[in-house]
């Protein structure tokens, strides 16, 4: 019997396909979780000062590993602010938020919004970011990074 040259092709480009995904579970330029930790930390004190946040009051100080399996753990930080510029809704707080989050990083929508609060993640830097605006003139942002080994 003679095999069509296009199966043995196709079969062979499947075997490679499925083969190059299986070089390990863990991606060698991802951070670890200690370095992901300090980007998290970095990129919600930058978006304070962008958005003109007054008052900043850190509500979860990160710095220590959380366990969640297979050896990996995450990192946390929030904060919350206050910001006096026009109305002060949360509506506008959030996009004030927004803005000053998108000029320090690429962010995602991660989850669909609600209008005072925005769920976004980096996949670069393998963090997530939820901003929210919970009364007027307050901000609130928190985030925490993916599982990573720890470091």
């Amino acid at each position: 019997m003679i095999i069509p040259v296009w199966r043995i092709f196709s079969v062979s480009l499947v075997v490679l396909f499925v083969l190059a995904g299986c070089g390990g579970p863990d991606d060698p330029k991802a951070p670890t979780a200690a370095e992901a930790g300090a980007t998290l930390k970095e990129h919600i004190t930058r978006t304070f000062e962008g958005a003109q946040a007054k008052n900043i009051e850190v509500t979860d100080p990160g710095g220590r590993d959380v366990p969640c399996g297979a050896g990996k753990v995450k990192r946390t930080y929030a904060a919350t602010a206050s910001n006096d510029i026009g109305s002060g809704d949360p509506n506008s707080m959030l996009l004030v938020m927004v803005g000053a989050l998108d000029l320090v990083a690429e962010y995602e929508l991660n989850a669909p919004g609600q209008p005072t609060v925005q769920d976004l993640v980096n996949k670069e830097f393998k963090t997530h970011i939820v901003l929210s605006s919970p009364a007027e003139h307050v901000m609130v942002i928190r985030g925490e990074t993916d599982c990573l080994p720890p470091g």
